[in-house]
C-alpha cells in the first residue's frame, strides 16, 4: 500500500484548525496569572491535601465561633478549633514548591511528601507539643517525611511567614 504524502483538507477544517491555534496562543496565561480552577497542577495538589487532611484528620473548615464563659463571668462569642485544613490550603497556594525543598544528589523530592510536611507544620503551629505525629507512622514513612526534611521545610515555612 502506497503511503500518502499529503492530506488535502477542506476549508471548513483548514479555518477550524487555524481557531484552534489562535485560541491556544490567547488563552495563554502566566502561571502567576492561573487561578486554582485553571491550573491542573495546583487541583492535583489540593486534591493530594485531602488525602493527607483525611489521614492526619486535620479539622476542617473556619473555626466556629461559639459561646464562651471568661474569667470575669461574661460569655463572648470566640473561635473555638478548626481551620486547619484551610491554612494548609493556603500555604499550599502560595509556596513554592520549588523554593520550600529542591531535590538533587540523591534527595527525592514529590508533591505527596512537601504536602504532608506543610500539613504537619500546621498541626504543629496549633498545638506545638503535639507528639502524636511520629515519623515512625506508616503513611508519614511511606510518604518519605523525615525529621530533617521536615525541619527543612518548617524552616523555610517560618522565613516564609516571617517576611
Amino acid at each position: 500500500m502506497k503511503k500518502r504524502k499529503h492530506i488535502f483538507l477542506d476549508d471548513k477544517t483548514k479555518i477550524d484548525r487555524m481557531e484552534g491555534k489562535i485560541k491556544k496562543y490567547e488563552r495563554y496565561k502566566s502561571y502567576r496569572e492561573k487561578t486554582a480552577e485553571e491550573d491542573f497542577r495546583l487541583q492535583e495538589k489540593l486534591a493530594m491535601l485531602s488525602v493527607v487532611a483525611s489521614n492526619f484528620m486535620m479539622t476542617g473548615h473556619s473555626p466556629t465561633l461559639v459561646l464562651t464563659k471568661r474569667e470575669e463571668g461574661d460569655e463572648v462569642m470566640m473561635p473555638v478549633g478548626g481551620g486547619q485544613k484551610d491554612r494548609a490550603r493556603e500555604i499550599i497556594c502560595k509556596a513554592d514548591f520549588r523554593k520550600l525543598y529542591r531535590g538533587g544528589k540523591g534527595r527525592k523530592t514529590d508533591p505527596l511528601m512537601i504536602i504532608t510536611a506543610i500539613c504537619m507544620y500546621v498541626m504543629r503551629q496549633d498545638n506545638p507539643r503535639r507528639g502524636d505525629i511520629r515519623y515512625s507512622n506508616d503513611f508519614v514513612r511511606n510518604v518519605g517525611v523525615t525529621k530533617e526534611i521536615y525541619g527543612h521545610i518548617s524552616q523555610k515555612l517560618d522565613a516564609e511567614q516571617n517576611s
